[in-house]
């Protein structure tokens, strides 16, 4: 019962305290409830829309078609239990939210799986139980980090409406954990498997705990302006456009459009200020600088960079070469436009000096990077002062990762990854384009950003057109190799058929060896290609070369006899008809019939054949079968077959495990250098396709020739290119900063 705003507890359970709500204060509660139920439809609708997307877009780029399949049923069940799921997530956060204010924080449970074990407690987990913990603790420490000064403004408010309960850090309805545990036990009952389950916590990681910000600062808006504690002012405001937070959030909070311009600048500083800290603790104490030093204004240091920057661009370095931090300052500060001179002394601002000290780095770490060919890092050298030009202007080319100088850099990079001289310089190829973009941004950038969007959004655009015409270009060359295989091993199956039908006699007439090897062969080849070993054309195929060759055989009883009479009609019939179909030389098949008959008379009176082919090795024998099967093996450019007979190595292993659009270095006998990339797999025999950046094939190599080229140094595994460029060279830079202040200080802790 409820005697006006005092709740009382009649069966409360472990861990609930009694609370007693302040008195005025429901409707503002019930306010902020009807914030809830018109944002959760919202979010959810924008999560089942998204995953529709996102599992479809994982069907096409499937690699088999039983995880086409997979993703395709995923779908299907989550369009079928959709309005259910919805409900119940829904219904189980309103539920938690009414009962905080009737039964206090201790009814709102912290139900998020547990991600963190001991090594006891991790063998008795389950391997699906680990992966689905580890997902949500994931978002929910993610939406804790991004989100606390919200929650904090919003504990202590909802703590205030309960007369000071403590609210400890998840027991928060509204908190990231509690919304991810409702989502859990909301998609407990769909029938998907752990990989689609992990897809749709992210998604939902994305769509609705990526954009909670928007339901706090709706809520605590409507807190204060109700008079509950409106002087806890939240010191980073979130825009409340819809669609922007999502993006941002998933990538960690950092990509702009999701908080308001003075939070971007606070949160997007924070990967330059870290690198400003390891420059500061590397970088050797100097002496104080003097009362009479005037510290250069940004504005007239962007000029001075303007000047060096149009002087690349009418004499570029040609060999790719980095300008280091040092030369960059001297030569700034002898500039005009600095004004050095007549007895000033002028330095550069630390803000200022960190940036080139930083871009400097940045551009070592890039043009060190294995993916790019030596004529790619000079294209890109160049633009190590329009980029510093860059981050002077703009901080947040550190950290935005979607920056647009950032992104074509990206790129740029991206798509060099499989250009090498041999592609050509000329023309409107990759080589072109990516000069022409240069020589762009070394004679128009001044201080206009937007230059790089557009630049960005045209080479988008080439890479498109040709990214469609390397597609076509590698799925043929794809077709041509699995028609190949299948051919070879089609061939194998037929030529073990063969041989075992014929091993199973002592000796086989040259009539019955020639039609099988000559004629046959092809009749269960085409069938083999067309209909399938499990087909029943095959099965009666392999069943008359069978009849056949033992109808040639001795047949000394007359039972015997009397079965090859009622068979020899059917025999030849068959026989006519297969090697119809192969459009098998009619004078042969007439010599080959008359010799049947004639053995068949021989047989039907009793008499015995023995005549061979070959009297070293009989055409029936396993020596002969042998021999055929010799004849079927898969050629393997520059190595044949190369067979070890040593247990795999470290070699094989990793030809064995290379991913499909993993890049390779080739170098070829005459020393030409190619880039190729790993198109097709074959799951029958491990056979590779590797094809350049336009889609045409380069090679094609068993599994163990890969291995061979590997261990001899002929292909070289270039990196991964999944992280971007940039995200690789600053995450380079941060930890060999901070491996380099680590010798430091035990050098020095070594000395004391």
């Amino acid at each position: 019962m409820k005697a006006g705003n005092i709740i009382s507890f009649d069966g409360k359970r472990s861990g609930e305290q009694a609370v007693r709500l302040r008195e005025g204060y429901q409707g503002t509660i019930n306010a902020c409830r009807q914030l809830l139920v018109k944002a959760l439809p919202q979010r959810t609708d924008a999560l089942f829309e998204r995953l529709d997307d996102v599992l479809y877009a994982l069907a096409d780029k499937a690699e088999t078609n039983q995880q086409q399949t997979t993703y395709f049923e995923s779908m299907r069940s989550l369009r079928r239990d959709r309005e259910q799921v919805e409900s119940a997530f829904n219904k189980c956060v309103l539920g938690r939210f009414d009962r905080f204010w009737t039964h206090g924080p201790g009814s709102v449970p912290n139900d998020a799986p547990n991600a963190t074990f001991s090594s006891d407690e991790l063998g008795l987990v389950e391997s699906d139980d680990l992966e689905e913990g580890l997902a949500i603790s994931g978002m929910v420490s993610k939406g804790n980090n991004s989100y606390y000064r919200d929650l904090y403004a919003l504990d202590q408010r909802f703590s205030y409406l309960l007369n000071g309960v403590r609210i400890e850090e998840d027991n928060n309805p509204l908190s990231p954990a509690s919304l991810s545990a409702a989502f859990k036990q909301s998609v407990t009952t769909l029938s998907v498997t752990l990989a689609v389950k992990l897809v749709i916590y992210k998604q939902f990681e994305k769509e609705v705990i990526g954009h909670l910000g928007q339901i706090y600062d709706q809520m605590n808006s409507t807190l204060a302006k109700a008079g509950i504690q409106p002087e806890i002012k939240p010191t980073m405001r979130r825009s409340a456009v819809q669609g922007q937070g999502a993006s941002s959030y998933a990538s960690g909070a950092t990509d702009g459009g999701y908080y308001s311009d003075e939070a971007q600048s606070a949160i997007q500083a924070e990967v330059f200020s870290t690198l400003q800290q390891l420059l500061m603790q590397h970088r050797p104490a100097g002496p104080a600088p003097s009362a009479s030093v005037q510290y250069v204004d940004s504005m007239d240091l962007l000029s001075a960079l303007s000047v060096l920057q149009h002087q690349q661009g009418v004499s570029a370095p040609a060999d790719g070469h980095v300008l280091d931090a040092g030369t960059v300052r001297t030569v700034l500060l002898r500039s005009p436009q600095i004004g050095q001179g007549s007895g000033s002394n002028k330095a550069i601002d630390r803000s200022d000096e960190d940036t080139i000290d930083v871009i400097s780095m940045l551009f070592e770490f890039i043009l060190d990077d294995p993916g790019l060919s030596d004529a790619m890092r000079a294209l890109l050298a160049r633009l190590q002062i329009p980029m510093l030009k860059v981050a002077i202007l703009d901080k947040t080319f550190f950290s935005r990762k979607e920056h647009p100088a950032r992104r074509l850099l990206n790129s740029m990079a991206q798509a060099a990854i499989g250009w090498t001289e041999q592609s050509g310089r000329s023309g409107d190829g990759l080589y072109a384009h990516i000069d022409a973009i240069v020589g762009r941004i070394l004679t128009e950038f001044d201080d206009n950003l937007g230059l790089f969007e557009e630049l960005n959004e045209q080479f988008a655009a080439f890479l498109e057109r040709e990214q469609r015409g390397a597609h076509v270009a590698e799925e043929r060359a794809a077709q041509v190799t699995q028609g190949k295989e299948a051919l070879v091993e089609a061939k194998r199956h037929v030529a073990e058929e063969i041989g075992r039908c014929l091993s199973g006699y002592e000796s086989v007439p040259d009539v019955v060896q020639n039609l099988v090897r000559d004629g046959w062969n092809d009749v269960l080849l085409l069938i083999y290609l067309r209909k399938g070993q499990e087909s029943d054309e095959w099965s009666e195929a392999v069943q008359l070369m069978d009849r056949l060759v033992w109808s040639v055989m001795p047949k000394p009883t007359q039972s015997e006899r009397q079965e090859l009479l009622r068979s020899i009609p059917e025999l030849l019939k068959g026989l006519r008809t297969g090697l119809g179909e192969i459009s098998y030389n009619q004078h042969k098949m007439t010599r080959a019939f008359k010799s049947l008959q004639a053995r068949h008379l021989a047989c039907l009176r009793g008499g015995r054949l023995v005549e061979r082919v070959d009297a070293d090795a009989p055409t029936g024998s396993p020596q002969h079968a042998e021999n055929v099967m010799e004849e079927i093996v898969l050629e393997t450019p520059g190595a044949a077959s190369q067979i070890s007979e040593q247990e795999p190595d470290d070699f094989d292993r990793q030809a064995a495990e290379l991913k499909v659009g993993t890049w390779l270095e080739l170098t070829e006998e005459e020393g030409a250098v190619v880039r190729a990339k790993l198109s097709w797999r074959s799951t029958v025999s491990g056979s590779c396709l590797f094809v350049n950046r336009k889609g045409m094939k380069v090679a094609d190599v068993t599994q163990q020739g890969l291995g061979v080229w590997l261990r001899s140094g002929k292909a070289v595994v270039l990196p991964e290119v999944d992280m971007p460029l940039m995200d690789r060279a600053l995450t380079s830079m941060v930890s060999a900063l901070s491996k380099a202040t680590s010798r430091q200080d035990g050098v020095e802790d070594k000395d004391k």
